[in-house]
């Protein structure tokens, strides 16, 4: 099993907090407990980052008033979810090469 250290959303999620607005904050994501060269710990983590990118944005919030998302909302979701899956998958071929020995 692949292990290693819960990291920050703003780590995890790269450029997207870097640049977001203000309302954006850190969210832990863990995956210490998951097997990333598995097909199922691959979409544990996905909708682990999925609920992390929508937390930090607060895109579950909604403004008084409205069932629309801002715009800054949505573009930090999807920033957010841009840059993390860029490093997922950096994380899985490490998992890979790891249960290769090599």
């Amino acid at each position: 099993m692949f292990t290693t250290t819960p990291i920050a959303a703003a780590a995890l999620l790269g450029l997207a907090l870097t640049a977001a607005p203000s309302f954006a904050r850190d969210v832990e994501v863990r995956y210490a407990d998951l097997d990333l060269a598995s097909v199922e710990g691959q979409q544990t983590l996905e909708r682990r980052i999925d609920r992390a990118a929508r937390s930090a944005c607060e895109y579950d919030r909604y403004d008084t008033g409205s069932r629309i998302h801002s715009r800054e909302k949505i573009q930090c979701y999807r920033k957010a979810l841009e840059s993390a899956k860029t490093l997922m998958a950096s994380k899985i071929e490490a998992a890979r090469e790891s249960q290769l020995g090599g």
